[in-house]
């Protein structure tokens, strides 16, 4: 007989359809990534290569406990035959789960073509349906299905599930389901808690499409997505709910990535849906604000030295400093840092992998205590300085791309630049550079996931909805993750084409990276004076370009012509102007970005298949 004791807590567990691989190869990532709890998708049971005691056996070994088995489909409302083999069909489910060791079976409104609606008839298929489970000691959660023709809305399963009035029946809350249909979640509170059998949990962005396509393929993990999961966890929490909380996500991606890597994201974000429930006793520090980036630091190859050192001495930086350990120096001008490491021994590994490239990234906070305990806490992974025999006291979270992002206290940052740095020039302090705009990377799908689960858990960052760009060779998305108190953003470009700037950058570097930094700057075309007197070569953009342009902004002449003439874009929205421009790639892969921001908000969308173009050409010499 199996185990009908529910799992204490808001039990943190995965249903196997998230991870790529065999049943035995997605057990075995699911153990090693934390969890101890798994939803057992009917698909993988029915192609398992062995019997339902070799999977019970396997499990064990794993020490893998079986939350439920799903789905149950089409179901309830159905008459004559096709109601009795229904009814079989949930007996041989229950043969299963005694093997399996489950009590819980999953149950989704019906989508059968021959079902018919009515609540009574529903209710009496669910009443018999729940007498036949606890006879057996078993249970039934109801799920309405967002696609589903008769009951495809939590309220409505409620409703059913409430006038069914069985032990043996509670409901399913799936918050893929609520925010695709736009279901209110309030009435969510109003549900008790021991009446929901399980709860689970899907992100995803926001896009228009029908229901069931959005759910086969574009969900992902919470933290990943656009939907506010954190409001339907202040919901559930007032229900008093103790039970799975369960990660279902159908994603094309997952289902060709590192089921490792998949693993590891789903139980980060277990942790991080824990952390949005009040309880003093979890140990989760609050997310902070992300203050800004305090200093970019250039693995670099010495052939390239000179053309990075030339190119920041025209943005108005100078040599401020050497390492007193590694042969590396520090630039600063303005509010912009950057430190040039061609210390082999230091980033010989990551110069081999990606060559010239941004190795690591300062990140300031008002607590990187809390954020180290936060980052701990998520399972994020942390490189601490013992770790690597460095000179310096901070703490870093290597990303999944192997870029290294640490993190600082505001307060100690001047501190922590000063103890690393012998003293050779002072900085230019009133250059036109005044910091760093944003950090653009070039990822895969999956990599990019998991920066964005990365860095929105730990700093609470701001997701922007999702936009296409369209570059000569294929499609680009891109999602920009900003700060509520700072000007910083992070961008994250990706592209399943191997053609695109996105995809060929990941191909000359070894893979996921920063593609380029920018700096914001008071005047762009000042900036832009300087780089063409030191010799340093932007982006040319095409005159056709210029022309589109003058009218559609009302640009006088002499603007347009100081534009043309140093390769600088243009655009507005309704909070001001934008101008921009990129130097050629170092290596022909990582360049700069400059920009003036005059209360412009966006990232210069409407430019940016110019800019692919251009830097593709670029590329190819043309």
């Amino acid at each position: 007989m199996p185990q009908t004791a529910r799992p204490a807590g808001m039990t943190p567990s995965i249903a196997t359809v998230c991870l790529s691989g065999t049943l035995r190869e997605k057990l075995a990532h699911i153990a090693a990534a934390g969890f101890r709890h798994v939803e057992i998708f009917d698909n993988d049971l029915l192609t398992f290569d062995g019997s339902l005691d070799d999977l019970a056996a396997t499990l064990r070994r794993h020490e893998l406990e079986v939350v439920t088995l799903q789905p149950f489909r089409d179901f309830e409302g159905l008459s004559g035959r096709d109601r009795e083999l229904a009814f079989a069909r949930a007996e041989a489910k229950f043969d299963q789960m005694a093997v399996l060791d489950t009590d819980l079976l999953m149950l989704c409104s019906s989508c059968h073509p021959a079902a018919q609606p009515g609540i009574k008839r529903i209710v009496a298929d669910l009443r018999e349906l729940g007498e036949r489970a606890a006879a057996r000691g078993l249970r039934i959660a109801y799920e309405a299905l967002a696609w589903a023709p008769w009951v495809h809305d939590y309220r409505d399963a409620w409703e059913i599930v409430r006038r069914v009035d069985h032990p043996a029946v509670g409901l399913v809350l799936d918050t893929f389901h609520l925010f695709s249909r736009g279901s209110p979640l309030e009435p969510i509170a109003q549900i008790p808690g021991d009446r929901i059998f399980l709860v689970q949990t899907a992100d995803a962005p926001r896009l228009s499409m029908d229901h069931l396509s959005w759910s086969r393929h574009y969900r992902c993990f919470p933290g990943q997505g656009e939907l506010d999961i954190h409001r339907f966890m202040s919901q559930l929490s007032e229900t008093g709910y103790s039970g799975p909380l369960s990660h279902e996500v159908f994603n094309d991606v997952f289902r060709m990535s590192d089921p490792a890597q998949t693993a590891r994201d789903g139980y980060r974000s277990s942790q991080y849906l824990a952390s949005m429930v009040p309880d003093p006793t979890n140990g989760v520090a609050q997310a902070q604000p992300l203050l800004g980036c305090e200093f970019i630091e250039i693995s670099c190859e010495p052939e390239h030295l000179p053309t990075l050192q030339n190119t920041l001495t025209a943005l108005g930086l100078a040599r401020v400093g050497v390492h007193r350990q590694l042969d590396a120096e520090g630039w600063h001008g303005g509010g912009v840092r950057v430190v040039l490491n061609t210390d082999r021994a230091f980033a010989e590994h990551f110069l081999d992998k990606h060559g010239t490239s941004v190795v690591a990234i300062g990140l300031r906070t008002h607590n990187a205590y809390q954020m180290i305990r936060r980052a701990q806490a998520l399972g994020l992974e942390l490189v601490e300085p013992d770790s690597v025999d460095a000179s310096h006291r901070m703490v870093a979270l290597r990303n999944v791309d192997g870029t290294i992002w640490y993190l600082l206290d505001a307060s100690a940052a001047d501190e922590s630049w000063a103890s690393a740095f012998d003293t050779l020039d002072e900085p230019l302090e009133h250059g036109e550079l005044n910091g760093v705009d944003h950090i653009q990377l070039s990822q895969s799908y999956a990599d990019s996931l998991s920066t964005a689960f990365a860095f929105r858990s730990l700093f609470d960052l701001r997701p922007r909805p999702t936009f296409d760009v369209f570059d000569p060779r294929g499609l680009v998305q891109s999602q920009v993750l900003d700060a509520a108190e700072s000007a910083f953003r992070i961008a994250l470009n990706t592209s399943q084409s191997r053609d695109t700037l996105s995809g060929s950058f990941r191909q000359q570097t070894g893979g996921s990276g920063v593609h380029h930094v920018a700096f914001g700057c008071t005047d762009v075309l000042a900036v832009a004076r300087s780089l063409a007197q030191s010799g340093v070569d932007t982006l040319s953009i095409p005159p056709n370009y210029y022309l589109d342009i003058q009218p559609r902004f009302g640009l006088s002449d002499a603007f347009v012509e100081s534009l043309q003439e140093f390769n600088v874009l243009y655009d507005e929205d309704a909070h001001g102007r934008f101008l921009q421009l990129y130097t050629v790639p170092v290596a022909g892969s990582f360049c700069f970005e400059i920009v003036q921001r005059d209360g412009y908000q966006g990232m210069g969308e409407a430019n940016a298949h110019i800019r692919t173009a251009a830097a593709l050409r670029s590329a190819s010499g043309r």
